[in-house]
């Protein structure tokens, strides 16, 4: 009797448990689909938001119209981003910024010019070239005068010639002689758009200050050397008589004799007389190196490198006079006596008997 009590009372027990199974699927089941439609709101509120944020707004169509971007001194790349965003260039700043991170950038100021519309990444790659940059030059031959060279700085980077000469007039106050002729040296310039015009003369003085300091030289020490220098250039051809013609000219200093150069007395004119001969005669001019031993108040032309260095370095000689016996060619004889010289002069008068015109 007590197997089948404890067998009976098995049955129940049993099926109990299975009723109490199925409750328990069912309470599961039914808690998945919760989860399921909790998860999915969210998902599409947290997560997918979330993940929405990582999806980088970015052009990928036809570029727009160029705009120029202005990068000053000191922006990063983070600047750069937003102002490329703010020019409309880059539709987002994550389209460019990560990318930025994982590459070698210098960033360079100036003005650079850019696509609008652009992906990120196309941007980047403009960016790492670094051949968009807008700049204006100019150059300066040497041999300049400092009218000249006002005019050609009005030309081409399209100046103000009454603020060129304020600035002008400013600098030459800090700087020994009456004008500031040749101290702006001759080179080729490149600036930002819109430069000033006291950053373009200050930008020459001070190339023209490195040129002397690499000769140990300041600017009081150096102003002696640059008149020599700006005649030299007017008077010399080929680099090599310069070092010659220096020669010649410091022969003269050391022996109290007139350097007697034409170019020195033309400069005083600038124009302004109806023949050389006139000049000449002229006992006035303070630049007539036939009148006055020593050298003129000061340069006359913006002189280059090699006459600075000519000035400076000159070639061991003892001669007293040069002439041209070509003027097609820059063919210069030195000679060390007046006679010798004589002959040499010759020369240069057949060979305008030659050639009718070049003295005009």
């Amino acid at each position: 009797m007590l197997d089948d009590f404890e067998a009976t009372e098995v049955k129940p027990k049993r099926a109990r448990s299975w009723i109490a199974a199925l409750v328990s699927i069912a309470i599961v089941g039914g808690g998945l689909t919760a989860g399921y439609f909790a998860f999915r709101d969210a998902f599409e509120g947290g997560v997918g938001a979330l993940i929405s944020r990582f999806s980088v707004e970015d052009y990928d169509g036809n570029p727009g119209p160029p705009v120029l971007i202005v990068i000053e001194a000191g922006d990063t790349g983070e600047d750069v981003a937003r102002k490329l965003v703010e020019a409309d260039v880059i539709k987002s700043f994550d389209a460019i910024y990560r990318d930025m991170l994982n590459v070698e950038l210098t960033i360079y100021p100036g003005h650079f010019e850019f696509p609008t519309q652009i992906p990120g990444l196309e941007a980047l790659q403009i960016l790492l070239a670094g051949e968009n940059r807008v700049v204006v030059q100019v150059t300066i031959p040497e041999g300049l005068q400092l009218v000249e060279i006002v005019s050609v700085l009005v030309s081409d980077l399209g100046l103000s010639e009454e603020r060129l000469l304020e600035s002008i007039e400013v600098a030459n106050a800090e700087r020994p002689g009456e004008t500031l002729e040749g101290w702006l040296f001759p080179a080729s310039y490149t600036f930002d758009p819109g430069v000033d015009e006291q950053t373009v003369i200050s930008t020459m003085l001070a190339r023209m200050d490195a040129e002397l300091e690499g000769h140990g030289l300041g600017v009081e020490e150096g102003f002696d050397y640059l008149t020599l220098a700006s005649i030299i250039q007017l008077e010399g051809r080929a680099e090599e008589d310069m070092y010659k013609i220096s020669t010649v000219f410091n022969n003269r200093l050391d022996r109290n004799i007139a350097l007697q150069s034409d170019p020195t007395v033309k400069y005083y004119y600038e124009g302004s007389i109806e023949s050389f001969q006139e000049g000449l005669a002229d006992t006035a001019n303070l630049y007539n190196t036939y009148v006055y031993p020593g050298l003129p108040p000061g340069p006359i032309s913006s002189p280059g490198a090699a006459a600075i260095d000519a000035a400076i370095n000159p070639a061991a000689g003892d001669w007293l006079y040069f002439v041209a016996i070509n003027l097609a060619t820059g063919e210069t004889v030195f000679s060390e006596t007046l006679v010798e010289h004589e002959r040499a002069a010759e020369l240069y008068r057949q060979w305008l008997r030659d050639n009718p015109g070049w003295d005009d």
